[in-house]
């Protein structure tokens, strides 16, 4: 290859031949491939649209397919991306019942899965209902302990902390994420049946 240099040297006009080629071909490449439209575009028969109960449902939905590849995938590259579904998922499903028995999420309440929950308890409390058991408790140590896991809801989606710092991995017990998933979603869920059955909704 370095006897060639020289030669390739003293006939410009070879490289510029080349290059032009190289050019067309990625011309006819890019001009074989069917364009590209609004790829993401407004839907108005979208049955999640406007419904926090659908949207739920469909991170549901995500985070058990992706679990379901995650488990599997001895290289633990979806395992981020899973968790970033649980926890989206889990903020989606309290936020849906709070606003179903609350009647509205409280202003600040932003991503912080600890204060969704206890609003969720105080406007169970304020309508009589007894949450004073082991099956809430259990609920409220799982999403506390996310919570402290990852208090800014950015744990598992950056590399990085805001200022640069790395975060450490992250181990999981497959099993052990779905069936928290799974108790959380479904307690709350629970909650909305309730409220809906006894203030006559059902």
């Amino acid at each position: 290859m370095a006897a060639t240099t020289p030669w390739l040297g003293k006939q410009p006009w070879l490289w510029s031949m080349s290059h032009e080629r190289r050019a067309r071909l990625v011309e006819a490449i890019v001009e074989s491939q069917p364009a590209l439209g609004d790829f993401v575009r407004r839907q108005p028969h979208d049955m999640t649209a406007g419904s926090w109960d659908m949207l739920s449902y469909s991170f549901e939905r995500g985070f058990e397919v992706m679990w379901d590849n995650a488990r599997l995938d001895p290289s633990g590259l979806l395992l981020r991306p899973l968790l970033v579904l649980w926890r989206q998922s889990v903020e989606l499903s309290l936020k849906a019942a709070v606003i179903v028995v609350a009647g509205g999420l409280a202003s600040k309440a932003g991503h912080d899965l600890t204060k969704l929950f206890a609003q969720l308890l105080k406007a169970r409390a304020d309508l009589g209902y007894d949450d004073d058991n082991d099956h809430a408790r259990q609920v409220q140590g799982m999403i506390a302990q996310v919570q402290a896991f990852d208090p800014l809801a950015d744990r598992f989606r950056y590399p990085t902390t805001r200022d640069g710092r790395p975060f450490e991995g992250v181990a999981v017990d497959y099993d052990e994420l779905f069936q928290a998933h799974w108790t959380i979603t479904t307690w709350c869920e629970g909650a909305c049946l309730e409220f809906e059955e006894t203030q006559g909704y059902g």
